[in-house]
C-alpha cells in the first residue's frame, strides 16, 4: 500500500506541521467487513509506519503487510505521541493506493 501524504512546502503544509509533530504512527488493517469496531485483532493488522527515523513525515508511505491480506476495507488509524503536553495531532493523507 502507498499513502501519498502533504508534502513541505505546500499550503497544506504550513498549516499542519505544527500538529503533525505529535504523529506518532500510523497502522493500516483490512477487513471484509465495514465498520472499525472488531480492527484491534491482530489477523486484521497489515502493517505500521512509525516516527523512528521520521518515517511518518515522508510525503509518501510505503506500508507492506506482514502477511497476505484480503478484505474490501482498508483502514489507516492515526496514533499520537504518549506523554505529550499537547495531544492534538494531525494526519493529512491526500492518496491512498492499495495494491
Amino acid at each position: 500500500m502507498v499513502v501519498r501524504c502533504v508534502t513541505e512546502g505546500s499550503e497544506d503544509w504550513r498549516t499542519s506541521a505544527g500538529y503533525t509533530r505529535n504523529l506518532d504512527r500510523l497502522t493500516v488493517y483490512v477487513d471484509s467487513k465495514a465498520g472499525s469496531e472488531s480492527l484491534d485483532l491482530p489477523g486484521k493488522m497489515c502493517g505500521f509506519v512509525s516516527r523512528l527515523n521520521g518515517a511518518v513525515f515522508k510525503a509518501r508511505l510505503y506500508v507492506q503487510c506482514v502477511r497476505p491480506l484480503t478484505g474490501r476495507h482498508v483502514y489507516v488509524e492515526a496514533s499520537g505521541v504518549a506523554g505529550r503536553s499537547n495531544r492534538l495531532f494531525s494526519a493529512v493523507l491526500c492518496e491512498v493506493f492499495v495494491y
